[in-house]
């Protein structure tokens, strides 16, 4: 459905979920930059969708697209009590927000919702209410995020172990207006292992070195729609069809050469991962077996 200031309309077909544009599943071997602070902002405020409260503690980033058209993140926020954000310091141009919360009440209980992806928000632009829509659909939000976890083995060309730091994203795919799939980092959750740095032991494989990771993700396909200053339509999707699909993404690089791209590839990609569904899953273990 769609909702846009709340207005419901069709649901996407489930194919559209296995349609990834094959450069973002290639990965790209550049390092970018940050680029200077500039002097303008964005703002908004994050809602629970069924309740339309403000949703306090919400997690909110700033992405744009990089080289190969996968959306990255810049930099992120909290909301506050209200519900809202702000980013200050923008350089001028369109940029993608993405809010999503896994949060505990005083009772203990968690309260998870789906990624709300809302595309192109050029700069100095309030988004006003980003609906946060319960895990399993417009009801009370009492799913838990899904656990994805694998390992990642480091090697050089000649078979010994190295220490490399590496960088995972958890990846879903959402439709820009009047485009094509985009495939949107979703920021993890807290307990999550975003950055990890693999070491030889007993527990890797032969002449390798190796880490566990985790990433806590929704256990829900993003909410998604296209800023218009009039006021943004979001689709919505139901639970069924019930794949929920992931690609893990992990860039390498030696110890201490931070986004160094000195592990051929630099970025290892894991076909899709369906932590909840009926489709067969891929296992994301990754390998780096070039590293120098």
């Amino acid at each position: 459905m769609t909702r846009g200031s709340s207005n419901q309309s069709a649901i996407l077909p489930v194919l559209a979920l296995f349609v990834f544009p094959l450069s973002a599943l290639l990965g790209c071997g550049t390092v970018t930059v940050d680029p200077p602070p500039g002097p303008q902002s964005i703002t908004g405020t994050v809602v629970d969708d069924s309740t339309n409260q403000p949703v306090g503690g919400a997690s909110v980033a700033l992405e744009q697209p990089d080289a190969s058209g996968i959306d990255r993140i810049l930099t992120t926020t909290t909301t506050a009590s209200d519900g809202g954000f702000r980013f200050n310091g923008l350089q001028p141009g369109n940029y993608d927000v993405v809010a999503g919360a896994s949060l505990t009440s005083a009772s203990g209980a968690t309260h998870t919702y789906a990624a709300t992806v809302t595309f192109r928000v050029p700069d100095n632009s309030d988004v006003r209410r980003i609906p946060l829509v319960p895990e399993f659909g417009d009801a009370i939000p009492t799913g838990q995020p899904v656990q994805i976890s694998a390992t990642v083995t480091t090697s050089t060309s000649t078979g010994a172990p190295i220490q490399a730091d590496i960088k995972l994203s958890a990846l879903q795919s959402a439709f820009l207006e009047g485009a094509s799939l985009v495939q949107v980092t979703i920021p993890a959750f807290a307990g999550s292992t975003p950055q990890i740095t693999t070491s030889s032991g007993p527990a890797c494989p032969n002449n390798t070195s190796c880490a566990n990771y985790v990433l806590s993700v929704p256990s829900s396909d993003p909410v998604y729609g296209t800023f218009h200053s009039t006021g943004t339509n979001y689709t919505i999707p139901t639970p069924t069809p019930a794949e929920l699909i992931f690609v893990i993404e992990a860039k390498a690089s030696v110890h201490g050469s931070p986004g160094t791209p000195n592990c051929a590839p630099f970025t290892q990609t894991s076909g899709p991962v369906v932590p909840r569904g009926t489709l067969p899953s891929t296992i994301p273990n990754l390998s780096f077996s070039s590293c120098q």
